[in-house]
């Protein structure tokens, strides 16, 4: 009998952090602390087995004045198997094999989102001159990265251009200027298939916007290895059982939730003459990731945010001991989409399917009643021509 779900939706950051409070479940720290390797590392050794609290910084270094645009970040909101359950509307102790079941069915419905004329995110707009990104305390997360990384859990919003349908991913991206931000874009990922198509129709940049901050069922999901095709939108509208309510950027194409602390705005430049230095960057394998090399930038036009806004923020890289968001997260996503990938295929005697976390979705365990020869063969196969092991190579 599996365990009753109520889809709970928070309305957006700051919803989840009261709840977490509630839930005597979020650590703040008023002491202060600098942006520069030291709030990563505290990060990395909050977060431990799964037990860690969720981490909410008020003082940071370079960036606590009355005046100072941005002043608190959040973290480990998702590398605690009791938070993910708290997301997906199950009781707190749930085991994790009843949020892969979750997984399983949430992570193929869909609930569109539902466009409202304006919201929170909207009581700031930044353009032209004013943009800094420097004015964010975007922290230097780990000694070797190459810089300074804005983007570690956003959700990253493009569209197919002659489809119109969205994606949501999440991606990384380091600062390299006042309102440049290249990130790591892989052809294989659904941004990559959107700058393609860009391309094949003559553009040289494509819309793009990141939301930073927001319920977490955006990170959740612009994490998971979603179908192509289907918006993550969708996905987030029934995970919290009501639709997300988006808003049309300023000066893109593009929609992001109403109520996310942060949007940057803006175009990605697709002509390798245009790319800017990137990485390398402490990555989810566990290592150093990615030689310092020229990638695609995002060309700020824009950069709208609540009233004194929260960066939301992510340490990458489980290890033993210590696991990530990423790895929590993808041990419940990619074992749900595995098993869907598993029954697609016809594979019988599928008993259960799970990702270690400190594998962050790279090793996948399969449990089955074996009836036949190549049994197991027909599912490895299965696996490696599904979304499952995208980008898990």
């Amino acid at each position: 009998m599996g365990v009753e779900r109520r889809p709970v939706a928070f309305g957006d950051l700051r919803g989840w952090i009261k709840a977490l409070k509630a839930a005597d479940d979020l650590h703040e720290i008023d002491a202060e602390v600098d942006w520069n390797i030291e709030l990563g590392t505290i990060m990395r050794l909050a977060q431990g087995t799964g037990t860690g609290p969720a981490l909410l910084f008020n003082n940071i270094k370079d960036y606590h004045e009355a005046d100072s645009r941005c002043r608190r970040i959040f973290g480990n909101g998702m590398s605690s198997y009791r938070r993910v359950a708290m997301m997906l509307g199950l009781p707190p102790d749930s085991h994790p094999r009843e949020l892969v079941k979750i997984g399983r069915s949430s992570l193929g419905d869909g609930v569109p989102p539902r466009i409202v004329k304006t919201g929170p995110v909207k009581e700031n707009v930044i353009t032209g001159k004013d943009i800094n990104l420097y004015d964010f305390p975007v922290p230097y997360w780990n000694r070797l990265d190459g810089g300074r990384y804005i983007l570690t859990y956003g959700g990253v919003v493009t569209k197919d251009p002659n489809t119109n349908v969205m994606n949501v991913g999440i991606y990384r991206g380091m600062l390299a200027d006042r309102d440049k931000i290249p990130i790591l874009m892989w052809r294989a990922q659904h941004i990559g298939h959107h700058a393609t198509a860009w391309q094949n129709g003559g553009s040289s940049e494509m819309p793009i916007a990141v939301a930073i901050g927001w319920e977490p069922s955006l990170g959740f999901t612009g994490g998971a290895p979603v179908a192509k095709g289907t918006c993550e939108y969708d996905v987030m509208g029934a995970i919290r059982g009501e639709p997300v309510d988006v808003v049309k950027c300023e000066t893109v194409d593009l929609y992001v939730p109403a109520t996310a602390e942060i949007v940057i705005e803006g175009f990605l430049n697709l002509d390798p003459a245009t790319y800017m230095m990137e990485g390398p960057f402490a990555e989810f394998t566990g290592y150093l990731a990615g030689d310092r090399s020229p990638k695609p930038t995002i060309r700020v036009t824009a950069i709208t945010h609540r009233n004194d806004p929260i960066l939301h923020g992510s340490i990458e890289g489980s290890l033993p001991g210590s696991y990530s968001e990423n790895g929590i997260c993808s041990s419940i996503m990619r074992a749900g989409i595995a098993w869907n990938a598993l029954d697609r295929a016809g594979v019988p005697g599928i008993v259960d399917v799970w990702c270690p976390p400190v594998h962050a979705g790279i090793n996948l365990l399969i449990s089955m009643k074996q009836s036949y020869r190549n049994q197991a063969k027909q599912a490895a196969n299965a696996i490696w021509g599904s979304s499952a092991a995208h980008v898990r190579y």
